[in-house]
C-alpha cells in the first residue's frame, strides 16, 4: 500500500514538472509572441532530458565503463546515434545548407578534448551527462555544472586565454581562404567540400553529403570504431560461450568458428545495448528535427532567412539610426518585445578615412549564442558571465561586453582592424565577438535559448526518473565535492580551448561532417583513459590502506 502511494505521489510530482513547464510557456508567449522562439528551446531540451535519463547517456560512463570494465554499452550506443543524426544531416544540409559552419580544425580540439576527457572521468559525468544526472536529484552533478560553468567564464576573461588560444593554433596557406576571425587561423572544412571539390559559394548535393559527411565522415568509421571494440572486448568472451554451447549439442565433435559466428556476435553486441541505442537514436532524430524547427520559425518570426541563418539576437538589436535589425521576410516585428540592444553583441565601429567620422560596421552585433541545434557547455559559459558582469567589478572580469576588434597583426591584412577611438580597450574574444555578426553576447539567462534548453534538459530528467521511481537526492561528500569541482574545472577549461563539449564539439561535428570532431573525440578517450587509471589507482590504494588498518584476529 505504501509502494502504491509512493508511486502515485512521484507520478503527481512529474506531472507537476509538465505543469510548470507549461505555465511558464505560457507567460513567455504572453509578454511577447516572439517568445515561443525560446519556448520550442526548452521543449526540446525537455525531450533530450528524457530520452538521456531513459538510457542513462553519458559520454563519461561510455569511455569509463569501456576502459574500467570492459563494458561496451554506451559506447555502442553513442555510436549508433552518432551514424543516425550523420544520415538525417544529409538533407539538412540541402535543405539549409548555411545553417551550420564547420568547426575549425587543429591542435586545439585534440589539447581540449584530452583535458576535457581527464575532467569528465573525476567528474563523474560528462557536460550532458550532468545535466540530466542533477534533474534525478544528484546534487553532485551541479556541483560539477557550477564548475563546469564558472571555470569557463573565468578562463575567457583571463590574461591568459588569448595568448593560449593563439600558441596552438594551426597556420599555412591552407587556413587563410577559410579563415574567420573568431577562430583564429585554423581551416575550416566540411569532409564533402573536400571529396567533391564543392567550390566556395556552392552547396552540395544530398547523394555528395551522404557519401561525403554521412558514409565516410562518420558511418565508415564509426564502424571501424565498433568493430575494433568487438574485437578488443567482446570476441574473445563471446565465441568462448557459443563455441562451449556448440560443443554441447555436436556430440564431442570438433567446433569450428566461422565468419558467421563473428557477425553473430558482433550484432550481439549491438543488441545488447537495446535501450542505450534506442535513446541515442531518438536523440538524433530529435537533434535533427530541432533544426528543422528552429530554422523554419527564424524565417518565420523575421530573424533569419530560408538559408538557414538568423540568430535571435536580431530581435533585441537596433542599427546605429534606431531602426530595428530585421531581416526576413516574415511576421511583423510588432510579435517582438521592446528592443534591448545589451542583450547581444554590440556593433562594431571604424574611422572613415574621407570624414573621419565614426561609422557602424555593416552587419556587426546583434548576436547571441543560438546555435540552433543541440549544443551545451557555451550557455553554460554565459550565465557565469552574466553572474560575473553583475557581481564584479570591470577591473576583475575585463571588458566582457565591449565588441572585440582583430588588432593581432599575424591576420591577413585584409582582415586586420584597429580599435576605434570611442574604445580604448579591446572587448573580450570570447563574449565580444572577434568577427563580423560572431560574438556569444551576455544575455539575461531567462531570454538565451540555449541555456533554457539545459534548464528543459534537466526538467525533462526530472520528469522521467520521478514517473519512473528513480529520483532520489544525493548530496555530495568532502570526496565527491573535490573530484566534482576539479572534473568540472578541467571540463570547462577543455571544452573553451576546443570551442565545445562531447556534444558541440564531437558529437554534431562528426555527424555534420566536420574533421575537428573526431579530434576531440579521440583526445577526449586519451583524457578519459588517463583519468580512469587513476581513478582505479586511487581506489586500490584506499582499499589497501584500509585493510592494512583492519585489525583480523583470527585463531587455528
Amino acid at each position: 500500500m505504501a509502494e502504491a502511494t509512493s508511486s502515485s505521489r512521484n507520478k503527481v510530482y512529474a506531472l507537476g514538472v509538465v505543469g510548470f513547464l507549461a505555465i511558464l510557456s505560457i507567460l513567455y508567449y504572453l509578454s511577447a509572441p516572439v517568445y515561443i522562439y525560446i519556448i520550442v528551446y526548452m521543449w526540446f531540451g525537455f525531450i533530450y532530458g528524457a530520452l538521456q535519463q531513459y538510457g542513462r547517456f553519458c559520454f563519461a560512463s561510455a569511455w569509463r565503463d569501456l576502459i574500467m570494465v570492459k563494458v561496451p554499452r554506451m559506447f555502442v550506443g553513442i555510436m549508433m546515434g552518432l551514424m543516425t543524426l550523420s544520415i538525417i544531416s544529409a538533407g539538412l544540409m540541402v535543405k539549409y545548407p548555411s545553417f551550420y559552419h564547420p568547426s575549425p580544425i587543429g591542435l586545439h580540439e585534440v589539447i581540449g578534448g584530452l583535458i576535457f576527457g581527464l575532467g569528465m572521468v573525476f567528474a563523474g559525468g560528462c557536460a550532458t551527462g550532468s545535466l540530466y544526472k542533477t534533474g534525478e536529484g544528484n546534487m553532485v552533478s551541479l556541483v560539477v555544472l557550477l564548475s563546469l560553468s564558472f571555470s569557463q567564464a573565468i578562463f575567457v576573461a583571463s590574461p591568459i586565454f588569448d595568448p593560449i588560444m593563439d600558441a596552438i593554433h594551426a597556420t599555412g596557406p591552407n587556413s587563410v581562404k577559410a579563415l574567420t576571425p573568431d577562430t583564429w587561423h585554423w581551416p575550416q572544412y566540411l569532409m564533402t567540400d573536400k571529396i567533391f571539390g564543392i567550390a566556395e559559394g556552392q552547396h552540395a548535393t544530398f547523394i555528395q553529403n551522404l557519401i561525403g559527411n554521412s558514409l565516410i565522415n562518420t558511418i565508415l568509421i564509426g564502424m571501424i570504431l565498433l568493430i575494433g571494440v568487438y574485437i578488443v572486448v567482446v570476441r574473445k568472451g563471446f565465441l568462448k560461450q557459443r563455441g562451449a554451447k556448440m560443443s554441447q549439442s555436436a556430440d564431442g565433435g570438433e567446433v569450428k568458428m566461422s565468419l558467421g559466428d563473428d557477425v553473430a556476435g558482433f550484432w550481439s553486441m549491438i543488441s545488447a545495448s537495446k535501450r542505450t541505442t534506442i535513446a541515442a537514436v531518438a536523440l538524433g532524430v530529435v537533434a535533427a528535427v530541432q533544426v528543422f524547427t528552429m530554422t523554419w520559425m527564424r524565417n518565420d518570426y523575421n530573424f533569419g532567412d530560408a538559408q538557414g541563418v538568423g540568430n535571435f539576437g536580431l530581435v533585441y538589436a537596433l542599427n546605429p539610426d534606431g531602426s530595428r535589425r530585421a531581416v526576413g521576410d516574415g511576421a511583423s516585428v510588432g510579435d517582438w518585445p521592446a528592443a534591448d540592444p545589451s542583450q547581444s553583441t554590440q556593433p562594431k565601429y571604424k574611422v572613415n578615412p574621407t570624414n573621419n567620422k565614426l561609422e557602424a560596421i555593416p552587419g556587426t552585433g546583434g548576436n547571441m549564442f543560438d546555435p540552433g541545434y543541440w549544443y551545451i557547455t557555451t550557455q553554460e559559459a554565459m550565465f557565469a558571465a552574466w553572474v560575473m558582469d553583475k557581481t564584479l567589478p570591470e577591473s576583475v572580469t575585463g571588458n566582457l561586453k565591449a565588441p572585440h576588434y582583430n588588432t593581432d597583426t599575424t591576420y591577413p591584412k585584409a582582415i586586420q582592424e584597429q580599435l576605434p577611438p570611442n574604445q580604448p580597450e579591446n572587448g573580450n574574444r570570447y563574449f565580444g565577438g572577434a568577427g563580423i555578426g560572431n560574438g556569444n553576447a551576455i544575455p539575461s539567462p531567462w531570454l538565451s535559448p540555449a541555456l533554457l534548453l539545459s534548464i528543459g534538459l534537466i526538467l525533462g530528467a526530472s520528469f522521467l526518473s520521478l514517473w519512473n521511481r528513480e529520483f532520489k537526492w544525493k548530496f555530495p561528500t568532502k570526496e565527491l565535492a573535490l573530484y566534482a569541482i576539479g572534473g568540472g574545472i578541467l571540463m570547462g577549461i577543455g571544452s573553451r580551448i576546443a570551442l565545445g563539449c562531447n556534444i558541440g564539439a564531437f558529437y554534431t561535428r562528426a555527424a555534420f561532417g566536420s574533421w575537428g570532431g573526431w579530434l576531440f573525440f579521440f583526445g577526449m578517450g586519451a583524457g578519459a583513459y588517463i583519468s580512469a587509471k587513476v581513478v582505479n589507482y586511487i581506489a586500490n590504494k584506499k582499499m589497501t590502506k584500509q585493510l592494512e588498518d583492519m585489525d583480523f584476529d583470527i585463531e587455528l
